[in-house]
């Protein structure tokens, strides 16, 4: 079992900056194309089947039941508000100035931020009601795919890869080369029959009028997620375990920056959205489509860390922008 400590798991922060830099060029090359499912030629659509559940199973991975239970529900709500909430209300008041006229949702144009939140604020709340950990699993994604909010839909569908996260934590050190890899064939069986349109997370799921075709979609999704979320993550740890050190390292320090790039990269994405429809550009051939996007999503990255880098030294800045505030060295 991997301890839950305060120094940083170098495969998580790996697995954490592959999966917010997929966002990014999905995004990117939705805004080329003006399609929401792209016709990319090196991957499809094959990442967005596994991209969110990795950020969810990354959370769920270090999620510190234990420390929970010491921690005051006042407390607790007051560091995720602090963490969570104050930097995406910062930044979906700068994404609305880059959008507009258009009309952003508060809770769902950052849906994975809003959606982390509740089901942790959740979890936290169960804590002092069971002991057993399974069922605090059990009771929270029960009562979260009971919530009627629309604003909420996904995370009855997200919270579940929390949990995957959390058990992968206590038997990850039994998964070996052989059976990633057989994780992984089973995860191209499944996306041969992957339908994007039909099962990709932004589809919703409500308990009360769920029926039996969305009930498998759900099951399918949850299924092709888990088995490509876990394959992405124990392959990394095991080449980290072979070739520790350079540009390995420096890529895991990337990690920690991942909450600015998230909602930054929306707002670039936007922005960008925004010159291409000004002048009248569009690209759509697969290949083409393909490069101008990864070119465009490495210059977003090299963006987006520049701006944590300018930011990090201003406290103020730091809380209200999510960025990881750093000591300044005089």
């Amino acid at each position: 079992m991997a301890q839950i400590t305060n120094r940083r798991l170098a495969y998580i922060d790996i697995s954490k900056v592959l999966a917010m830099f997929l966002v990014t060029w999905a995004h990117c090359a939705q805004q080329l194309c003006g399609s929401l499912f792209p016709e990319l030629l090196i991957s499809k659509d094959a990442f967005i089947s596994f991209n969110m559940a990795v950020f969810m199973i990354a959370s769920g991975y270090v999620m510190n039941i234990p420390k929970m239970r010491e921690t005051s529900l006042v407390l607790f709500v007051y560091q995720k508000v602090v963490r969570l909430l104050i930097p995406m209300s910062t930044w979906f008041f700068i994404w609305s100035i880059v959008v507009y006229p258009k009309h952003l949702d508060y809770w769902s144009a950052y849906w994975y931020l809003s959606s982390m939140f509740v089901c942790l604020v959740t979890i936290k709340f169960l804590t002092a009601v069971f002991s057993s950990d399974m069922m605090i699993a059990l009771s929270s994604m029960i009562i979260l795919s009971l919530m009627p909010f629309h604003s909420f839909e996904r995370i009855c569908y997200m919270v579940p890869f929390l949990w995957v996260g959390y058990v992968l934590r206590h038997i990850i050190a039994h998964i070996n080369i052989k059976i990633t890899f057989l994780l992984s064939i089973l995860y191209c069986f499944m996306y041969y029959f992957w339908d994007v349109q039909f099962s990709v997370y932004i589809s919703p799921l409500h308990i009360w009028e769920t029926n039996v075709n969305e009930l498998l979609s759900a099951v399918f999704r949850l299924g092709i997620g888990t088995i490509g979320g876990v394959s992405v993550i124990s392959w990394i740890r095991i080449v980290m375990k072979h070739y520790q050190g350079g540009w390995m390292n420096h890529i895991a320090s990337y990690g920690q920056y991942t909450l600015v790039f998230y909602t930054m990269s929306f707002v670039l994405n936007s922005l960008l959205s925004r010159i291409l429809w000004h002048f009248g550009i569009s690209c759509t051939t697969p290949g083409i489509l393909d490069f101008v996007s990864l070119t465009i999503s490495f210059v977003m990255m090299i963006l987006m860390y520049s701006f944590q880098k300018v930011m990090e030294h201003n406290r103020f800045s730091c809380l209200m922008l999510g960025i990881v505030y750093q000591e300044s060295k005089i």
